[in-house]
């Protein structure tokens, strides 16, 4: 009673708040639009209905069984969470949580194996932090890369640890499930992922026409949800900078509630800050990601059956772990991209008809500008799993002897 009481009053208080600022807050409210549909949408509309046609057809139960032997040996989960956190590290928040909340309701994961899962694969995408900040906010994209690299880092350490902790052990019938597959005598593990293939793509029965659709009606639905998240995030923002100027400046600080718009505010600091201290901010308020995205992951994680606050300590642990991260690779990468300067220059002259500033603004002047960052981050998952895939056959043939 009393909970409901309190949020009643919040929600009573915006309302006056808005009524009370109209103008402030359609402008807030355009500024979170701008940014979902011009590069939010455009961006994650391809994974998530690339995501949703591979799993109709079993190309996710088949590299489940390829990756099983790296994903159980590094974070207790099984081999077709890999193919989650591959989509959740390019395709960006919140569509790890989202496939790592279908797969619990198909019942291909337990629930504490989901719980780990949901926070490895509440990533940011390359495309917003080597495109839209490194090119775009910072002009730096050398910047931008050792943000990635230390968010990266961070994460895969973060979801370590937590796999590790008293109590994450659990058994369930997916983990012994995998198991058996590791277990199994000796077929090979390549005809063992078509024949799991196969079963889930006659499991299924859909065409292929019927499962696009389908996958494209899912996918707008969920880009429309997470749009509605950063416009009340973005209105959120500017009431509370409005009606507390200059007071709790950290506790109203954009990153907290929108990564997008946290990440165009910090960039403006970078002389102020020094580029080590600005960079590492940067990183731990992506790998954070703001309220807006985690609530918008909450709404898959309910129904899914799955807590929140799981989610909530795995991203602060991954912050405070990227902020270091950030700090370690500064000098190392910073030289490294010296000798790759020229490549990096060029890839800053691909960007530079996507970004355009004026007035003090971020402009974004054309989609079609996005379709090589986003062609390259669709290579980039390839890659990703390419390697993981890899790397988990060295396992399996280290543990069976072959």
């Amino acid at each position: 009673m009393l909970r409901t009481i309190m949020v009643g009053a919040v929600m009573l208080a915006l309302v006056a708040a808005i009524i009370q600022s109209p103008g402030e807050s359609f402008q807030s409210a355009v500024q979170g639009l701008s940014v979902w549909w011009k590069i939010v949408f455009p961006g994650l509309l391809p994974f998530y209905a690339l995501s949703e046609l591979l799993l109709a057809f079993g190309a996710i139960h088949a590299l489940g069984v390829l990756l099983d032997p790296l994903m159980y040996k590094l974070f207790r989960i099984p081999g077709c969470a890999g193919w989650v956190v591959a989509l959740g590290w390019t395709a960006g928040f919140p569509s790890g949580p989202d496939a790592a909340a279908s797969m619990k309701n198909r019942g291909m994961l337990s629930g504490p194996e989901a719980q780990r899962l949901v926070a490895l694969s509440h990533m940011p995408s390359p495309i917003l932090m080597l495109v839209v900040i490194g090119a775009g906010f910072l002009h730096q994209p050398s910047t931008a890369l050792t943000i990635a690299a230390a968010v990266w880092l961070s994460g895969a350490m973060a979801a370590i640890v937590s796999a590790r902790l008293p109590g994450s052990r659990g058994q369930s019938a997916a983990s012994t499930g995998s198991k058996l597959l590791r277990s199994a005598a000796r077929p090979s593990r390549l005809r063992m992922a078509l024949a799991a293939m196969q079963e889930a793509q006659e499991r299924d029965g859909r065409s292929f026409g019927k499962a696009l659709g389908e996958a494209i009606s899912a996918s707008v639905q969920k880009l429309l949800l997470i749009g509605g998240f950063m416009i009340a995030g973005s209105v959120l923002i500017g009431l509370l900078q409005r009606l507390l100027p200059g007071q709790m400046e950290l506790l109203i600080y954009p990153g907290l509630f929108e990564v997008h718009l946290g990440a165009y505010d910090i960039a403006g600091h970078f002389a102020e800050w020094g580029a080590p201290l600005a960079a590492a901010s940067l990183s731990a308020f992506l790998a954070w990601s703001g309220m807006a995205a985690l609530l918008s992951a909450q709404s898959s994680l309910t129904a899914a059956g799955l807590r929140f606050a799981p989610l909530l300590r795995g991203k602060l642990l991954h912050a405070i772990l990227a902020f270091g991260s950030t700090f370690m690779l500064w000098k190392p990468l910073s030289r490294m991209w010296e000798q790759l300067e020229p490549v990096v220059i060029r890839w800053d002259g691909i960007t530079e008809a996507v970004f355009a500033s004026q007035g003090g603004s971020i402009s974004f002047a054309g989609i079609p500008g996005l379709w090589f960052p986003a062609a390259a981050s669709a290579a980039l998952l390839a890659c990703i799993i390419g390697i993981m895939a890899i790397l988990s056959l060295l396992v399996h043939m280290k543990h069976t002897g072959r």
